[in-house]
């Protein structure tokens, strides 16, 4: 900016010492002194952005801007690109945007793939400047993989699933098994599932047992592994044992605890590709009720969440990127929602401090000094959310979130993610039907109090499952947004405000 009053202020001081300047030689030096600001004017990319700054910084949301802002100090002053209320993961860029980036010599971004809006943007912008990304030095946090029926693997959950499978289906066959493994018989018949059909839909066959000497029965079957996942193994009576194709016998996954429809034990193994035999043994009666499925299999006229075609195997790395109910954007890199653990971002600050430094070596000091004082804060504010935390009973602190996004808060601070209605860390994505059942009875097999939503998330959804479970609906979390003035004016503020209202929904 134009300096002028301090300009005026030098010529008065002359004027005091020669006591002889004229009105008229003053009001010309006034035009001169005018035009020469209206000059500066025209090259706006390297305008200082305060009295003194070397710099023009520019971030790219309204938290980071605070962050950068609070190392910055009085030596520049740090605008954000998004205004508030913005989701980054839906903007849609205005026109202006492109000059504004232009215009700046510092641009911060968090990173982790965060600001795809940004990407086009800085293939337009003309000039060059210093990126600092923010998170650089992070471990990013992987998605979770994502089955079928939800989030929780345990045994118990397992045995709901497998029942729910179950339920209200008779034996379809009678198979006479083998007397041994040399002779196990192929569990279903050749062509028997149509194309198309999946070919491991859980069913009940009857298992026709041969009878030992010692007064029990055994059976062997053959069973196909078509992809490598976990596979669900129940029968009526007896003991089961599955073994390889080089008759090594493999060891169980999981123990079920199943009493459906005529089943009384069941396991879980997860198989490679290839063909197992299945034995039943010790059983007491003659003939029993068998099934043997994917662990998360399809019944007969379930809408598949996915593509047609498409399978999803169990420890398989679940891209939503591109499937129906998923749109959004990629964050393959990993999650990028690292400034919800404050202990995170003083790694932020650290490397903002180092860019700035660099793009001003001047203020190196003051930066350092301002990140100095600014991690201070940031561990005060990791002290109170311990704090507030610690206000929850163990055993509900639960999370159950709209879209994958309290990651490293909840391992920073002991929570349990019990669900995420949307598996996507973008608030862009939606859930199929599916993934909606599998919430419901993850929130009431957790007894989980409440579902948590960002400001600016829909909430029909999580009220639609609310209703369902009886969870109460916290909406209004600011978790990628500052607001103008009141409740989240800052990212401290911001980050007490979340803090606050989770606790009460916990308590």
């Amino acid at each position: 900016m134009c300096q002028l009053p301090k300009l005026i202020s030098k010529q008065r001081k002359r004027k005091m010492k020669k006591k002889l300047l004229s009105i008229v030689s003053l009001l010309t030096l006034l035009g001169l002194l005018l035009a020469a600001c209206g000059g500066a004017r025209t090259d706006t990319a390297q305008e200082p952005a305060v009295e003194g700054s070397a710099i023009k910084v520019l971030a790219s949301t309204t938290f980071l801007a605070d962050i950068a802002q609070n190392v910055a100090g009085d030596r520049a002053v740090v605008e954000s690109l998004l205004p508030f209320g913005a989701d980054p993961h839906s903007y849609q860029a205005a026109p202006t945007d492109v000059a504004t980036i232009a215009e700046s010599n510092v641009l911060i971004l968090n990173g982790v793939e965060y600001e795809h809006f940004i990407e086009p943007l800085l293939e337009n912008a003309d000039g060059e400047r210093l990126v600092i990304e923010a998170a650089t030095g992070i471990e990013p946090r992987q998605m979770e993989e994502h089955s079928h029926e939800g989030e929780d693997h345990s045994p118990e959950t397992h045995s709901r699933e497998v029942c729910e499978q179950l339920e209200g289906k008779t034996a379809e066959e009678e198979i006479q098994t083998g007397a041994d493994a040399a002779s196990a018989v192929e569990l279903h018949g050749e062509g028997e599932h149509a194309e198309g059909e999946h070919a491991h839909e859980r069913e009940i066959v009857t298992l026709k047992l041969n009878a030992q000497t010692d007064g029990t029965f055994a059976g062997y079957v053959l069973f196909d592994s078509e992809e490598e996942q976990g596979y669900a193994i129940t029968s009526a009576a007896g003991e089961i044992v599955v073994t390889d194709a080089a008759g090594a016998t493999l060891e169980a996954g999981q123990t079920l605890t199943v009493d459906c429809e005529g089943m009384t034990v069941g396991s879980v193994y997860k198989l490679p590709v290839g063909e197992y035999v299945v034995a039943i043994m010790d059983a007491d009666a003659e003939n029993v009720a068998f099934s043997a499925a994917p662990m998360h299999a399809h019944e007969e006229g379930e809408e598949h969440a996915h593509e047609e075609g498409e399978e999803h195997a169990e420890g398989e790395e679940h891209d939503h990127e591109g499937e129906e109910g998923h749109e959004g954007h990629d964050h393959s890199a990993g999650d990028p929602h690292m400034w919800l653990d404050p202990n995170l971002v003083i790694t932020y600050v650290e490397n903002i401090r180092d860019g700035l430094s660099e793009a001003d070596p001047e203020g190196a000091e003051t930066y350092k000094a301002n990140a100095d004082a600014y991690i201070a804060q940031l561990q005060e504010l990791d002290a109170f959310i311990k704090e507030q935390v610690e206000s929850i009973p163990a055993e509900r602190r639960l999370l159950v979130t709209n879209h994958e996004a309290m990651g490293y808060f909840a391992e920073r601070y002991g929570f349990e993610v019990v669900d995420t209605i949307i598996p996507s860390l973008s608030t862009e994505a939606s859930a199929s039907a599916q993934e909606v059942a599998a919430s419901i009875e993850a929130i009431k097999a957790s007894g989980a109090p409440a579902i948590f939503l960002g400001e600016v998330e829909n909430a029909d959804l999580a009220d639609q499952i609310a209703a369902e479970t009886g969870a109460k609906v916290v909406s209004g979390l600011y978790l990628e947004t500052l607001t103008d003035g009141e409740p989240a004016a800052t990212y401290i503020e911001m980050m007490k405000y979340n803090v606050t209202q989770i606790v009460e929904g916990l308590k």
